[in-house]
């Protein structure tokens, strides 16, 4: 009975309740009837864009930034209570973090809000029959996402399609067994594909929806995971016909005056007006700088300064180079110098809040995955995408003769200089297989740079996640290896 009642708690809690329910639910809620009209279902797909966006906001870069050699954090001797947070990029979280579970927590809710609405799809009435297939592509483009960033952290993961009608039900080996890498794919390509064929073109659907060119991107970047390059292709070159370029200016692709233009594939929402302001950047601040960066939004908080760009990732620009000059700064307090992440940095709107949105896939992330993809397989010029990337940025877009003979490494410093602090490094080094390699040395890197690292940090280099403590002790979900305990 108390795994009964534990399991009911939690999926109530995944499941969340949105601003349309007027009262506390009393009963575990079915998906029948719930729904009485179409706006409460688009109020109820909201609520899944909202799960994402904090998501973004509160977990993704922690695993896609500072888990990598892009980010580290400012240490701070007065400030310890932030140790779970900096153990994630030091390698030494352990499967109590309670990071870890909220990353897990708030994905299965995003997951467990699509398989409600979709339940429910069927039974609505639609003065627009055509919005009824571009509502089920949303929430597809959306559960896969999910789906996607879970496969590729965890390996083995839950795949969940239904919402849940029973404790029997949800006691089942659907909610309660981790499905195979294998299989996840299978089912979210699929799933991803119908998205496509379901979602209209950029230009169509209203901004900061999912539309044709964010799933087949979505889909592109599994392939590309599975090494299924020439699968990749037909793709991404479908999104050079859908209308993107790149802007010419690096710095107004993130202007907050600037949102979802040429360049923008999907990108997460925030607005001040609308009660909805972002707040990332007062965290990546130097925690000493004061009101120095911030103004009236200051002082920096003592648990600031993360994210903070290494000296691996400096390292890899040219000074000349417009990202550069835009995406990192220094702050000196004349006792220091902090390199911080200046990217977003375009004021406050109201105190701590900005109306900064954050880019979750842009056109030219989708023009660097195919210039791998050519060079992997053939098929196009990977030299001339690189040099069109770099052409807003260098004064010189030409490659070198050094760079041309290692167009594997200059792809993915190309990634690193263009898409640094947007959540890819990560999942770069995984899909490549070089995160053991390159988190290793970065390790010794840091060991020589700052004494504060611990001599154990960095020795474990483990490429898969371990299932949040609480759910295996909850409801008995296999451990990945390596992670069984607190401890580990």
């Amino acid at each position: 009975m108390k795994k009964y009642i534990l399991f009911l708690l939690a999926l109530i809690l995944f499941s969340g309740c949105d601003d349309f329910l007027e009262e506390e639910p009393r009963t575990f809620q079915t998906p029948q009837g719930f729904f009485a009209n179409e706006q409460q279902l688009n109020e109820a797909i909201t609520a899944i864009y909202n799960t994402n966006r904090q998501l973004i906001n509160e977990d993704h870069w922690r695993f896609g930034e500072n888990r990598s050699d892009n980010t580290s954090f400012q240490y701070n001797p007065s400030d310890r209570g932030g140790m779970a947070n900096e153990e994630i990029d030091l390698f030494l979280m352990n499967s109590s973090n309670g990071t870890l579970g909220n990353y897990w927590n708030k994905a299965y809710s995003g997951i467990s809000r699509a398989n409600f609405v979709l339940e429910n799809l069927d039974g609505v009435t639609f003065a627009d029959e055509a919005n009824r297939d571009i509502r089920r592509g949303e929430i597809l483009f959306l559960r896969s996402w999910f789906y996607f960033n879970l496969v590729q952290l965890w390996g083995d993961v839950p795949y969940v399609t239904s919402a849940g009608n029973s404790p029997d039900e949800i006691l089942s080996d659907e909610f309660l067994e981790r499905t195979p890498v294998a299989q996840v794919y299978e089912n979210i390509l699929a799933d991803v594909q119908e998205a496509i064929d379901l979602l209209p073109n950029p230009g169509e659907i209203e901004s900061g929806r999912a539309n044709a060119g964010a799933a087949l991107m979505l889909k592109a970047k599994m392939h590309m995971v599975l090494q299924q390059f020439n699968e990749a292709i037909p793709l991404l070159e479908q999104m050079q016909g859908l209308g993107y370029t790149l802007l010419p200016d690096y710095r107004s692709i993130f202007d907050p005056t600037n949102k979802n233009h040429s360049e923008s594939v999907f990108e997460i929402q925030y607005s001040v007006a609308l009660g909805q302001g972002s707040n990332f950047m007062s965290r990546f601040v130097p925690f000493n700088s004061g009101n120095d960066i911030l103004g009236d939004s200051g002082p920096a908080n003592p648990r600031a300064g993360q994210n903070q760009p290494t000296q691996s990732l400096i390292d890899v620009y040219d000074t000349t180079d417009a990202r550069f000059q835009h995406n990192i700064s220094f702050y000196d307090d004349s006792t220091s110098v902090e390199p911080w992440m200046s990217k977003f940095n375009f004021g406050f709107v109201v105190q701590g809040l900005q109306d900064v949105n954050f880019p979750m896939f842009r056109y030219a992330d989708a023009l660097l995955m195919l210039a791998e993809c050519y060079q992997e397989v053939g098929g196009g010029d990977p030299v001339a995408i690189l040099e069109q990337i770099r052409a807003r940025a260098l004064p010189d877009p030409s490659l070198s003769p050094e760079e041309q003979a290692d167009l594997v490494q200059t792809i993915a410093d190309e990634r690193r200089r263009e898409l640094a602090f947007e959540n890819h490094r990560w999942f770069d080094l995984l899909r490549t297989g070089r995160a053991v390699e390159v988190m290793t040395a970065h390790g010794e890197a840091q060991k020589a740079q700052k004494v504060t690292v611990p001599a154990q940090a960095y020795t474990n280099i483990r490429t898969l996640l371990g299932i949040p403590l609480g759910q295996v002790e909850n409801f008995g979900f296999e451990q990945t290896p390596g992670w069984e305990g607190a401890s580990q």
